[in-house]
């Protein structure tokens, strides 16, 4: 039998449907054949199926057709056909007027198929030629998808590649305007996540690429793409608001953070990482304030069950550290781990604490008892090695080379003793905290050694540069283990540090080693080391 393109390219103008489709699945038998050449041959597809009805004779016909120019756009040469305008216009009209439930059992794994394969040849054109995604941002482009994902029913296939579309479309803040606006696609998006986290563990249908766990993730990437340029037209809008959505906005996209927040109290750790439908989720909630609507707060922090949410992002949270730290570790090799393979999951992770620390002040209390157990700080270890997650967080903190993560660790341990610097620089050490503050443009407060000093006499005084008990006994031992030149070289470099500390402005108070030379209080050593001091 004579394969399709040779019939068509025969001249036969009306060619009967069976052998139509004979010669299309002569095709699809073997369509590597046909690559070399495959934007002819994709385009002669786009012609006769697409933009015409000319070889659309049934929905078996149209879907091995469309099956063909699935294989072929796969090819660069055969997605550029793909990715013109008719071609992705026409692509979505036919997938649209196709996904339809259909009477006839004989046809319709076809019909689903002619939807799917249309959706696939534009998600990978999108990909292989990244200049078409503003041709699929079209209004009636993103019509024709938003309708389609609307009544998807639950067919996990058609679900995942109407959001993978959604996904590499929404690339502009007025492509994200139309969607909510004309078809309030934040509904649309959490309607179809929320039915996918339902479906998650039941057997999928038999002839889904996709599992549901797959379609979560993918829904939720396009909801936080959805989340990230509306918020980039409404603060155009609305200058005075802050990084997340305002009030009245923030209603709209209720429905986003109330399946956010399931996922992720439904998502346990995959091989102590977050699940690909978590790290979407976090990044969503994070666009949301307590401080919002009642509606919104509700979500957050619901009446029957206040803090479970504050709860389940600790969890994840300490799950991750304590898997990738140690309370043996020092900070070198764990610090590397954590920056290279655990950053973009605990930096978004550790900014929500913060933010639910910094507005409400229950969960600020839970989240201070769950990292400092006892209730209070414990000043007799250092504060890299007490033990639980307050020493590990410490260690992350001041990892030197750890991007945004320090930063978003500081701003938590600092949310949670209130916002008080000089406590905050008691708890964790100015030798821990210096990195941070500097980045964070904070000054150390210049009496807080002054404050310590004057503390009652019968408690013991906290050291502020290492955060821990004075231990005079020890510095003795320290110093007496010392010779001469190691103790001179030790004031060299403590001299030259407060100099430049002084003159970079992180500080402003006395050298006290030049103080103490000034005081007559160091002895000058002969250079047979014996004292010429009395």
């Amino acid at each position: 039998m004579s394969d399709y393109f040779s019939l068509v390219e025969g001249g036969g103008a009306d060619i009967d449907c069976r052998r139509l489709e004979g010669g299309l699945a002569a095709v699809a038998s073997n369509v590597d054949f046909y690559a070399p050449q495959a934007e002819r041959y994709a385009n002669t597809i786009l012609q006769r199926f697409v933009y015409t009805e000319t070889d659309r004779c049934s929905p078996k016909a149209t879907s091995i057709a469309l099956g063909i120019l699935k294989a072929l756009g796969r090819q660069t040469s055969g997605a550029s056909a793909v990715a013109s305008q008719q071609a992705i216009s026409g692509l979505l009209e036919l997938a649209r007027a196709y996904y339809v439930p259909c009477d006839s059992a004989d046809t319709t794994t076809y019909v689903s198929d002619i939807c799917s394969d249309a959706l696939t040849c534009i998600a990978n054109a999108m990909l292989l030629h990244p200049e078409c995604r503003s041709r699929v941002a079209e209004h009636q482009c993103l019509d024709n998808i938003a309708k389609i994902l609307g009544a998807t029913n639950g067919d996990l296939t058609v679900e995942f590649l109407c959001a993978r579309c959604l996904l590499l479309a929404l690339g502009t803040k007025e492509a994200a305007q139309y969607c909510v606006e004309q078809h309030g696609l934040q509904n649309v998006l959490a309607q179809t996540a929320q039915a996918a986290l339902n479906a998650d563990g039941l057997t999928s249908a038999a002839n889904s690429r996709f599992t549901p766990q797959q379609v979560l993730a993918e829904v939720l990437k396009a909801a936080l793409s959805l989340c990230t340029y509306s918020l980039q037209w409404i603060h155009d809008t609305e200058p005075e608001s802050d990084s997340s959505f305002p009030q009245e906005r923030a209603i709209e996209f209720a429905a986003l953070l109330d399946v956010s927040l399931r996922v992720l109290c439904n998502s346990p750790l995959e091989a102590h990482h977050l699940s690909s439908a978590a790290k979407q989720a976090v990044g969503i909630a994070m666009d949301f304030s307590t401080n919002s609507s009642a509606e919104i707060r509700e979500l957050w922090l619901p009446g029957m069950a206040t803090l479970q949410n504050v709860d389940a992002i600790y969890d994840l949270l300490k799950g991750i550290v304590s898997h990738t730290t140690s309370e043996s570790s020092e900070t070198g090799s764990c610090a590397d781990n954590v920056i290279s393979e655990y950053q973009d999951e605990l930096t978004p992770l550790a900014l929500v604490l913060t933010r639910l620390a910094t507005e409400h002040p229950d969960a600020r209390q839970r989240l201070f008892l769950a990292i400092y157990p006892e209730g209070t700080i414990d000043y007799s270890e250092l504060p890299e090695n007490r033990p639980g997650l307050s020493a590990k967080l410490v260690r992350l903190m001041k990892t030197p080379h750890g991007g945004m993560l320090p930063g978003a660790i500081g701003d938590l341990l600092l949310a949670l003793l209130g916002h008080d610097i000089k406590q905050f620089i008691m708890a964790v050490g100015y030798g821990n905290a210096a990195g941070y503050m500097v980045a964070r443009n904070i000054a150390i407060p210049s009496d807080i050694i002054e404050q310590v000093k004057q503390q009652d006499d019968e408690s013991a005084s906290v050291d502020p540069i290492t955060g821990r008990y004075w231990d005079q006994e020890g510095i003795d031992r320290e110093l007496a283990s010392m010779t001469d030149e190691e103790k001179e070289r030790e004031a060299e470099r403590l001299f030259v540090l407060f100099e430049r500390l002084n003159k970079t402005g992180v500080i402003k108070v006395e050298n006290p080693i030049r103080a103490a030379v000034e005081s007559g209080r160091f002895q000058e050593l002969d250079d047979d080391g014996s004292s010429s001091r009395k």
